[in-house]
């Protein structure tokens, strides 16, 4: 029996922001790609299996294409409400580390961001396209980076 909608919009909409800030996302970059996610999910969602990781990579390919629209020339659109920012408070530690992730290469990126929302190497290598010995790569100088930039800063110990 699928979900009930509004049971995992409250359940997932905080979770899906933090998952596209791992991205790189600004906290209202994310919360509005995690609500493009849940838009293009209710048409269908009396068929949905695995709402988390659907919303995950709906609203990671819609912070990606809202990147990709942005270094277009041209007039850009309005800025976003903000008020879809409801609930997503950061700590001092959290913030280092979201600004730390956004310095890491886009696959990196990427990856760490699954696998810090509690996804397999293989269900990684699966959504991504990419082979799991690469997601396994890609973890180890991810983590590997993220380790010396936050021991820097003190984040790590």
């Amino acid at each position: 029996m699928p979900q009930e909608f509004p049971d995992v919009y409250r359940r997932e909409m905080p979770l899906l922001t933090r998952f596209v800030m791992k991205h790189g996302a600004s906290a209202q970059e994310a919360a509005y790609a995690a609500q493009e996610a849940f838009a293009a999910a209710y048409p269908q969602w009396s068929s949905v299996r695995f709402p988390a990781r659907l919303l995950r990579t709906v609203a990671a390919r819609a912070y990606v294409r809202d990147r990709l629209r942005e270094d277009l020339p041209g007039d850009l659109p309005e800025g976003r409400d903000s008020s879809l920012l409801t609930g997503i408070q950061l700590s001092e530690q959290e913030r280092e580390v979201y600004e730390a992730l956004a310095q890491l290469p886009s696959r990196q990126r990427q990856v760490m961001a699954w696998f810090y929302d509690h996804y397999a190497p293989a269900e990684i290598a699966e959504e991504l396209g990419i082979t799991q010995e690469a997601v396994r790569q890609n973890l180890h100088r991810a983590r590997a980076t993220l380790k010396v930039r936050l021991s820097r800063r003190g984040g790590i110990r």
